[in-house]
């Protein structure tokens, strides 16, 4: 006999799935990993666009070093040129004090010219200098500007990461309302009962598996997540579920219809371990707390006015000082003692590196 009831439940949560359908479906509109490709590719051109800049102007500076060599060897065989023009005409000059006949003219010549030679070199060489400081200028400049690009491709990298893993993680809340059949035979020592519980029992189960199915296949990074699903716990949880046919159908068969209303509730890494990524960016939230939980240090140096004295901080002692120390932040009790000296004893509020001055005053008794 098959019991038939009114399907209430899908009723009652259909809104719900709609709902979440449209809201899966402007999500995906202002999917943040796509714009965070769209600035990965822009950002990608513009390092492709620098490279390309650097090399153009490495092979400038190359080419200026060249133009300098071939000015240095110039100028040595200009200047020896000079100097033996130089020779000829201080000879030329010494003949002339015999020989007031003697010609100056040309061997002046010869000399000027190899002056201006060595002139024009010297121009040339300093126009090439100032050339070379100025494109080194520029390299230097490009080579900045391709690190702070590798940096901000890096960073959007690691963006994308966190975006996919968030993304996945909101696709793996999801809930859902199924209707679930299923046919099973039952033993014949069994009661109605007991037939009914396996019944409802094992459809549930397959509505579990119909809905992990769905879920795997509904996520945006779907084929990467069944590649790396083995161990993954998504703690798929039927939340309420109603009987909508049940009954035997000859043979020990017994027939249950439900429809049953799910949710996934993965575990804190379901999301990196679908995407095989470090487990570190589903715990970021986690890792963030206990940051700010973390007690904050500061540098500590002690220092008086008397040698060979002695240094107790919160009950330990650190010898004489100076003495320098690494303290949490907060209130510390401060000791510094010496024979014939009066002590020292104060609480002291750190807060930050900082120098402790102590003033030791002889002892008044003494």
């Amino acid at each position: 006999m098959i019991k038939r009831r009114i399907p209430a439940l899908l009723v009652a949560l259909s809104p719900v799935w709609v709902s979440a359908s449209i809201q899966a479906e402007e999500t995906t509109q202002v999917d943040p990993v796509v714009a965070i490709d769209s600035k990965l590719s822009q950002k990608q051109t513009e390092i492709d666009a620098i490279a390309s800049e650097f090399d153009t102007q490495s092979d400038d500076l190359q080419q200026l070093k060249n133009d300098q060599a071939k000015l240095e060897r110039a100028s040595n065989e200009l200047n020896a040129k000079r100097n033996r023009a130089k020779s000829a005409l201080d000879k030329q000059y010494s003949r002339l004090l015999e020989d007031p006949d003697t010609d100056l003219v040309t061997f002046q010549k010869r000399y000027q010219e190899a002056w201006a030679e060595v002139k024009d070199n010297q121009s040339a060489s300093l126009e090439v200098e100032q050339s070379i400081v100025e494109s080194e200028m520029r390299l230097s400049q490009t080579k900045q500007k391709q690190a702070r690009l590798d940096t901000e491709y890096t960073n959007l990298q690691e963006q994308r990461v966190e975006a996919r893993v968030k993304r996945l993680a909101a696709e793996l809340r999801e809930s859902a309302v199924l209707e679930t059949s299923y046919k099973t035979t039952c033993s014949a020592t069994m009661t109605l009962g007991e037939c009914t519980s396996q019944g409802q029992h094992l459809t549930k189960q397959k509505a579990v598996k119909t809905f992990r199915s769905k879920l795997m296949d509904n996520l945006t990074e779907s084929v990467i997540a069944k590649q790396n699903v083995k161990g993954v716990q998504l703690n798929i949880h039927v939340q309420e579920s109603q009987i909508i046919r049940a009954g035997f159908e000859g043979n020990n068969a017994y027939f249950t219809q439900l429809q049953a209303q799910l949710q996934a509730k993965p575990e804190a890494t379901a999301a990196c371990k679908l995407l095989n990524v470090s487990s570190r960016y589903c715990l970021k939230g986690h890792a963030a707390k206990n940051t700010k939980s973390e007690k904050e240090w500061a540098n500590i140096t002690v220092r008086s006015n008397q040698y060979d004295d002695s240094v107790t901080i919160n009950g330990i002692d650190y010898g004489s000082t100076p003495v320098e120390l690494v303290l949490p932040n907060g209130r510390h009790q401060i000791t510094v003692s010496k024979d014939g000296f009066e002590t020292y004893n104060r609480v002291v509020s750190l807060n930050g590196t900082d120098t402790v001055w102590i003033q030791l005053r002889p002892n008044k008794d003494g």
